[in-house]
């Protein structure tokens, strides 16, 4: 079944929502206030792989180009790909993997193959769930997808977990995580619509740039140590620069998300990188995430001259007591220092809190909203918690009786995926509209945002969006 030579590769976001679908972070954005659909950066590796090996792929964001399951039989009838590799997120699994039964019902040859970190946990269970499902990927998949192009079989490549024909399941051996990101060959941006992915202030195209793997902590509800690794591992500034000029030349972007799981780890290669912007003369702008504890004054100047607008923050919760229970391993104050800072510089920031821990109660969840109202940062997104498998607050759930084992629940980050030890789903359900009402309804607010825009059409864009917010803010309570 697996030794025939792999000669053409479908790619694809399933038409089942819309979804960042970067393993780590698997979030639906249509609830989402300030999260814009990104594109399919993991399914773009993993093209340019198939395509390094010889294969001949497409590659299909169903979602975002507002496409259904209609659209997707009639590509691969159509296109009659070799392998069909789905890119799955936890709480779509089921809908996700559909598409593998709709692929088999067309051409009962093809290799349904999936990617997500769901796998990198329970892949056998998966592949005995979905019988039509072949194979998934486990870990760093890139160079997995480079080995099956090149008719490698799959019982000798490392971090696969494949169903024989004869119904045996066999797993290989875990893939060690890439030492040398540089390898990497720049994602597919050619089989992609880049315009469907924008910057929301402007809704100028915007691309997600992929700068370091790894990170050192270990947040209780984070997949980042499971997906990436504890090491921060680095591109070489030359090789972010080389695919930028790539992104500005060739594609007409010039704005971008630098997407880690750590952006802000080492000091001297941020400042190097921001030397190498400022000296190219791309004239890019470009966002990125923060720890709270990781910026200095230095650092942020630099980040401002080589065109940084934005910084993401984790403050998840305002209280030293509620972030040791997480392990965060940063402080309230850390917090207070880093957005000041950052507002000094003259950087907008953004930050991300948690609702739905399991200590939560309606005043601690009170607390964190006057705590974002202190803050002030120019934006707030309010997630509830999502209990991942191969995460600690996905044990501590199931040991606390808040979530039954080998539960996955569909609900995930604009709706509560399970109750607290005091708040019952309904009660979370309503907190999150009322925290955000509570925040972006203010009238001093508006008009700061509206003041600091920028530009005209960020200012329309502003309004525009605001006014729709407001409706939803109001009418749906």
């Amino acid at each position: 079944m697996y030794r025939k030579k792999i000669e053409r590769v479908l790619l694809i976001v399933p038409p089942t929502g819309l979804f960042i679908r970067e393993d780590r972070c698997q979030t639906p954005i249509e609830e989402l206030k300030t999260v814009s659909l990104r594109p399919p950066i993991n399914l773009m590796y993993a093209a340019a792989m198939f395509e390094q090996g010889g294969c001949e792929c497409r590659l299909r964001d169903f979602p975002a180009e507002r496409l259904d399951w209609h659209d997707l039989k009639q590509e691969i009838t159509l296109f009659k790909p070799d392998l069909l590799l789905i890119s799955a997120t936890l709480p779509s699994l089921e809908s996700d993997l559909q598409s593998a039964a709709v692929a088999k019902k067309i051409n009962p040859e093809i290799i349904t193959v999936a990617k997500g970190a769901h796998f990198n946990v329970h892949p056998r269970e998966t592949l005995e769930q979905f019988p039509s499902l072949d194979m998934v990927l486990r870990g760093e998949y890139e160079f997995t997808c480079l080995e099956l192009a090149q008719g490698k079989p799959p019982e000798n490549i490392p971090g696969l977990t494949f169903r024989t024909p004869e119904g045996n399941i066999i797993h290989t051996p875990d893939r060690p995580f890439i030492a040398n990101l540089d390898e990497l060959p720049f994602p597919a941006r050619h089989l992609v619509r880049n315009e469907l992915y924008f910057r929301p202030d402007t809704m100028e195209t915007q691309t997600t740039v992929i700068t370091n793997r790894g990170c050192p902590f270990d947040c209780i509800f984070c997949l980042a140590g499971n997906v990436a690794g504890r090491k921060n591992r680095t591109r070489s500034v030359d090789n972010i620069i080389a695919e930028l000029r790539e992104c500005v030349e060739r594609f007409n972007i010039r704005n971008f998300l630098f997407r880690s799981d750590l952006f802000t780890a080492n000091k001297q290669w941020i400042i190097h990188l921001c030397k190498r912007l400022i000296d190219e003369g791309l004239a890019i702008q470009w966002s990125c995430n923060s720890r709270v504890d990781t910026l200095d004054e230095e650092m942020l100047s630099w980040m401002r001259r080589a065109g940084c607008w934005l910084i993401a923050f984790g403050v998840e919760k305002s209280s030293d007591e509620m972030l040791k229970k997480i392990n965060k391993r940063a402080t309230v104050n850390d917090a207070r220092r880093a957005i000041s800072l950052t507002r000094k510089a003259g950087i907008k920031s953004s930050i991300y809190l948690l609702f739905g821990l399991p200590w939560d109660t309606p005043e601690i969840l009170q607390q964190d909203i006057d705590f974002a109202k202190e803050l002030e940062p120019d934006f707030l997104e309010i997630f509830y918690v999502y209990p991942f498998p191969g995460t600690p607050l996905y044990e501590m759930a199931v040991e606390m009786g808040l979530l039954s084992g080998r539960t996955f629940p569909t609900a995930a980050y604009s709706a509560p995926a399970m109750p607290t030890l005091y708040m019952s789903i309904e009660e979370l359900a309503r907190w999150r509209r009322r925290a955000l009402r509570q925040y972006y309804l203010r009238p001093g607010f508006i008009l700061k945002t509206l003041r600091h825009a920028g530009s005209p059409k960020a200012v329309l864009n502003y309004t525009r969006y605001g006014l729709t917010q407001l409706a939803d803010l109001i009418f749906h309570r």
